[in-house]
């Protein structure tokens, strides 16, 4: 069995793919799985379900959908969901699940770190990031739901950060440009993105190129937002202008 959160909700096992068509169903499951092998409490199902906005027979519709799915769930024995007078689980012991993949390669990737093993790090951070399949969640409705997809959507970027910075300090600047034009692409806001591709860019002798991805951004940000670069992309720029030797700079967020 395969639970996948990171993309569409997803149920794969072997013989094929669990359809969950009913949008509240979807609620449930998402809501379980992100507390899998967990108890969550009726009252924060109740609130995801209906973003705290529930019918008064909200707990004896809940218990219809949980019972609908421990029916699709039931061909399944390492699966279980579990019911208590105020909360509810599902259990998935082995089955693969890719958040659960996720964080545990991001936690290995760190471990990795603090054995200043960094291309072991950068190497987990890479699996990690391999689990996304798009945006946690897709298609699972409700605004409480889409707050939790943003977090995790935090942890992705986090984890993008690190090993973005893992690949400079290994020396791969050259390498990690296209892979971080397309991330500034994905995150057009996301400062510390485009600084570094600014810094892998004049790393890599195209200081024109550099400062215009830096002018790019700050256009962005004026236009859209009406705010001016953070004091990172400030001083690399002043860096680069100055021309200061590229392996001498270091970007501020490396040290947080």
């Amino acid at each position: 069995m395969n639970f996948a959160i990171l993309g569409a909700l997803e149920v794969r096992y072997p013989a094929g793919r669990i359809q969950i068509t009913a949008p509240k169903q979807k609620s449930v499951l998402a809501t379980l799985l992100l507390d899998a092998d967990k108890e969550v409490p009726v009252d924060r199902l109740v609130d995801c379900v209906w973003d705290g906005r529930p019918p008064a027979a909200a707990q004896t519709t809940l218990q219809s959908y949980v019972y609908r799915l421990r029916q699709l769930l039931g061909p399944m024995p390492e699966v279980s969901l579990q019911t208590s007078t105020s909360s509810y689980a599902i259990e998935i012991g082995a089955c693969e699940f890719d958040l659960r993949y996720f964080q545990s390669r991001v936690a290995e990737a760190h471990e990795s770190i603090r054995e200043g093993e960094k291309e072991q790090a950068a190497a987990a951070f890479r699996k990690a990031l391999a689990a996304w399949r798009g945006n946690a969640l897709v298609g699972v409705p409700g605004e409480i739901l889409r707050q939790e997809a943003r977090l995790l959507e935090n942890q992705r970027i986090a984890a993008y950060e690190e090993l973005v910075n893992l690949e400079l300090e290994l020396g791969n600047h050259r390498r990690v440009i296209p892979e971080l034009h397309k991330i500034v692409s994905e995150y057009p806001f996301h400062e510390v993105f485009t600084a570094q591709l600014v810094l892998a860019l004049y790393r890599s002798g195209r200081q024109a190129e550099a400062l215009q991805s830096h002018s790019l951004m700050r256009r962005r940000l004026r236009d859209k937002l009406g705010i001016e670069p953070g004091i990172e992309l400030q001083q690399l720029q002043k860096a680069i202008l100055e021309r200061v030797p590229a392996m001498e700079i270091t970007l501020i967020s490396w040290t947080h």
